[in-house]
């Protein structure tokens, strides 16, 4: 018998692929250039950069040469003390400033989601510490707030009665996260000011008709729907915390001692004040990689606090 043939229905695969397979593939090509161009800008100078962290090469000695060290820089690294200093301080630094900032930011946006007088003023005011130069906020909080002799919280605290500390040079990560909160809780503040924004206010006001009062509010409502937003601003801030240097650069320059040294400053002092490239480029890598994997780690545990993990 002849074989008959029917017509295609809509959606059925025609010659081994659909129309939408095959118009998503040619959507793919033209996406190629650009993964192309992002992959050499972002990784050339990164894979450079594991290169030059295998050759034992120091700048004010080129009578010694240049040659291939293998693994030595990160064995030697390793098992260095400094580097253990380095790495707690970086981790002290970066859960303090990320947990005060959230906590200033969340109770500054609560403050800003109620209608009060010159409310856009007060805002515009809190968000400006944001757009101060890292150097220039470095120099604030050192000589003009917490210096010990002339500033003016330390002035504050002698009219009290006190003898006002020397932070920076006693406790200097405490100092380096006083100044890194303020210089942050207006992106913390911004984030979850619009998230409250967003919160419907027929739920708030059904709340308040059952009889909830506002910690019950800010508990089983506010809280679980930030949830999500303050996922989102943890993990951008946790990125740009792990490498912060300007501030520890101008304030206290890894010292006393190392007490403030964290991993970025640790590169910076390897690569001028020792001038070992291959040493301060293994430092950069190891810094790179850790925080690839906290942020992945955190991401991860983010998504299932949230419900994005389960979802997908």
């Amino acid at each position: 018998m002849a074989e008959t043939t029917r017509p295609a229905i809509r959606g059925e695969p025609v010659a081994g692929k659909s129309m939408a397979q095959r118009g998503s593939a040619e959507r793919r090509l033209f996406l190629f250039p650009a993964l192309i161009l992002v992959g050499v800008v972002t990784q050339v100078a990164f894979l450079a950069t594991i290169y030059i962290s295998l050759l034992n090469w120091n700048l004010v000695r080129p009578d010694l040469g240049t040659h291939f060290a293998g693994l030595s820089n990160y064995t030697t690294l390793l098992t260095s003390e400094t580097f253990r200093t380095a790495l707690q301080n970086t981790v002290t630094l970066t859960v303090g400033v990320l947990v005060a900032g959230m906590v200033v930011g969340l109770l500054l946006a609560l403050l800003l989601n109620r209608p009060f007088p010159l409310r856009g003023l007060v805002r515009t005011l809190l968000i400006t510490p944001f757009f101060v130069m890292p150097v220039a906020t470095a120099e604030i909080w050192k000589n003009m707030l917490l210096n010990p002799l002339f500033g003016l919280i330390a002035w504050l605290i002698q009219t009290a009665g006190f003898t006002p500390p020397d932070i920076f040079g006693t406790h200097p990560l405490i100092g380096i996260g006083i100044l890194l909160t303020w210089e942050w809780y207006p992106f913390f503040m911004l984030i979850l000011l619009g998230g409250l924004q967003s919160l419907p206010e027929d739920l708030i006001e059904a709340a308040h008709i059952d009889g909830a009062g506002p910690l019950a509010i800010f508990r089983y409502i506010t809280l679980p729907h930030l949830q999500r937003y303050i996922a989102i601003a943890s993990l951008f801030g946790l990125i740009y915390l792990l490498g912060i240097f300007g501030e520890i650069y101008v304030a206290t320059q890894g010292g006393p001692g190392d007490a403030s040294t964290t991993l970025p400053y640790l590169t910076y002092q390897t690569l001028f004040d020792n001038w070992e490239v291959g040493a301060a480029s293994a430092i950069g890598v190891t810094a790179v990689i850790f925080t690839i994997i906290v942020a992945t780690g955190f991401n991860r545990i983010l998504l299932r606090m949230t419900g994005y993990g389960e979802a997908q």
